[in-house]
């Protein structure tokens, strides 16, 4: 008999507003990307405002030191007002060998959960990752990327370019990053 590989999820990160709004889970339970016990890591995008509004999660993402080769992104965002059918939120990795917040961030990300601003091509130092396109709704869900992290840690960064700002309750938004893991079976 041949061997086969198939893919399994290992334990995921969830970016959420989890020291206010997002308990362990989004207020409606038909929006959850949540596969078992993830990983919580804090970001807040309470009215994270449009057209290029930004923000860094804080750096207790720890992928581990032996980690999956790639990592699937999905998020469900839910914005204050309507944004308009087509316009996107892009995502992007700040990779560290470091797991000290203020130490060996790219793209000046601080580490810690706060508000980014992309000055003299900042992101470009980043890792992107891909980008959400926006339906005609408050709430959105949908697939990002995938993409291989370059180190052990990292903070998520999140800038948006649509016209709508982030809700002021953070009790839907939340981001799963999920390792995709080989295994020989």
């Amino acid at each position: 008999m041949a061997n086969e590989i198939l893919i399994k999820d290992g334990t995921q990160l969830l970016f959420a507003d989890h020291a206010t709004d997002f308990g362990s889970a989004p207020a409606t339970a038909g929006n959850s990307l949540i596969i078992g016990t993830p990983t919580d890591v804090q970001i807040d995008l309470t009215s994270v405002g449009a057209s290029g509004g930004a923000r860094a999660s804080a750096k207790t993402a720890d992928l581990g030191s032996v980690k999956a080769g790639a990592y699937s992104v999905m998020a469900c965002l839910e914005h204050a007002a309507t944004p308009i059918e087509g316009e996107f939120v892009y995502f992007y990795w700040a990779p560290s060998p470091s797991a000290t917040a203020a130490t060996g961030n790219p793209g000046n990300v601080t580490g810690s959960d706060a508000a980014y601003t992309d000055t003299d091509g900042l992101l470009g130092q980043l890792q992107f990752i891909g980008a959400l396109s926006l339906r005609a709704n408050v709430l959105n869900i949908g697939y990002v990327g995938t993409f291989q992290p370059k180190h052990r840690y990292g903070s998520l960064v999140i800038v948006n370019q649509s016209a709508a700002a982030f809700h002021t309750a953070m009790d839907e938004t939340h981001i799963a990053i999920t390792p995709i893991i080989s295994e020989v079976q």
